[in-house]
């Protein structure tokens, strides 16, 4: 209970020195000017960018600071602070963002680690390698670890691949147009996380995902345009791992006849997910060009049985990455709802200068308030909107305006005046317990 509890306060607690940044960070430039800032490159990073970065990693925790950025979680390369180890790509990336204000796709690419260790040891970081292996510049074939429970999963994709993919989707209705089910639409009740997932789009294997979360209810996402917006159906949401090319012929001679996605006569099924056996995926990564590593339990730590909970596992590894693409399939399903607009300030802006904010913090909500995408989360901008409802510097009342916080606007009150009394985009009848958590959760009438 104890570690609980102070878990809670740390992601709460913002120190004196970061309060000071975000300040700062509320009182960006215009899009003009903020458009000059992210052409701005790594030379650019100071070192007091890392520590204000270091500050918010322990506030917000490890999944919702990672999943802040468009970099992954790193297993091996890390910055130690106060004995915890922070993925050191992310870092970088989101010290950049708040020292000159872009959105979570601005920070300029990272090749390999040792780009990454240059750029900490110029500002006077160490970058640790906890697993003391291979050198950070050392070549080799991408990889792929496997696991002695991992499954294998075919998915047939047409044109909507490449958003699909991209957004690490995998969405089927219910039911068909006619009320009737549909096999290989139920298929996907069978996925679980740390399943990898072929994906097939005509007339190659085009890319491999590892599954990060149970099926759950859904409205469809971004790619799905051949139903309407209000189709109900389920939802797997998949970490995209590598591209891959393997032509259709030397896929169908690594299947087995009459075998998931392959017919008795050897050629492909019509369908949507089909399982695959494991030899005959292991043989499509590596005619994929990947390097397959075979883990046992003890190695990848992964429990042999998953739990019911969301995201499916109760390993730091899957949770991570099923954040991560939570919150890509968030902030994806909410600007196709609503087009680009920032829910409180009503502005139109370039898509990276959107996230998607939680209105209840994902560290209060329930498994199942995590999966209410349509309704949890609102689009907020990084011109401050993000931080000022999140900081509780405004709030949103029952009729949806937007109100004051209980928290002293000195410093930003120009900020708050600007949206106070505007109507916000986000509030409806799904959403509207959600605000009313936030509210009152400022107001301090919540524990």
């Amino acid at each position: 209970m104890q570690n609980t509890l102070h878990s809670q306060r740390c992601r709460l607690r913002i120190n004196t020195a970061f309060a000071q940044r975000v300040q700062l960070w509320l009182n960006v430039a215009p899009p003009s000017a903020m458009n000059e800032r992210m052409k701005n490159s790594w030379a650019d990073l100071e070192s007091q960018s890392i520590r204000q970065a270091i500050e918010l990693w322990h506030a917000l925790g490890s999944e919702e600071f990672i999943s802040r950025t468009r970099f992954k979680e790193s297993h091996r390369y890390v910055v130690i602070d106060r004995g915890q180890a922070i993925a050191s790509k992310p870092l970088v990336a989101m010290a950049f963002q708040l020292q000159l204000g872009c959105g979570k796709d601005g920070p300029p690419r990272l090749s390999r680690g040792e780009q990454t260790r240059a750029i900490l040891e110029r500002l006077g970081y160490e970058l640790v390698d906890i697993q003391g292996e291979t050198p950070l510049d050392a070549p080799g074939l991408p990889a792929i670890n496997v696991g002695p429970n991992t499954r294998f999963w075919w998915a047939n994709q047409s044109v909507n691949f490449d958003p699909v993919y991209e957004d690490g989707t995998l969405w089927a209705p219910l039911r068909d147009r006619r009320g009737q089910q549909v096999d290989h639409w139920r298929t996907l009740d069978s996925a679980l996380p740390g399943d990898l997932v072929l994906h097939y789009a005509s007339p190659e294997v085009r890319g491999i995902s590892r599954v990060a979360t149970r099926p759950r209810p859904a409205y469809p996402p971004r790619g799905y345009n051949d139903v309407t917006p209000d189709t109900r159906g389920k939802l797997v949401l998949t970490d995209p791992l590598h591209p891959i090319r393997v032509a259709r012929d030397v896929a169908l001679a690594a299947l087995n006849n009459g075998v998931g996605p392959v017919t008795a006569s050897g050629t492909l099924r019509n369908g949507y997910v089909f399982p695959i056996e494991a030899d005959s995926a292991l043989k499509l990564l590596r005619q994929g060009g990947l390097e397959v590593t075979i883990e046992t339990l003890e190695h990848q730590g992964v429990e042999s049985k998953f739990s019911e909970r969301y995201p499916g596992t109760p390993t730091d590894r899957l949770a991570t990455v099923a954040v991560r693409a939570e919150q890509r399939f968030l902030r994806n399903q909410q600007l196709r709802r609503w087009g680009s607009r920032c829910s409180l300030c009503d502005r139109r802006l370039p898509e990276e200068l959107l996230v998607a904010a939680h209105i209840k913090p994902r560290w209060a909500c329930s498994e199942d308030e995590r999966m209410d995408t349509l309704n949890v989360s609102m689009l907020a901008c990084l011109f401050g909107c993000d931080a000022l409802f999140e900081l509780g510097y405004v709030a949103v009342d029952g009729q949806g305006s937007i109100e004051r916080g209980h928290r002293s606007t000195d410093g930003v009150e120009d900020r708050v005046a600007d949206i106070v009394g505007r109507p916000c985009r986000a509030h409806r009848d799904g959403s509207r317990k959600y605000f009313e958590w936030h509210r009152q959760y400022h107001a301090g009438t919540r524990s």
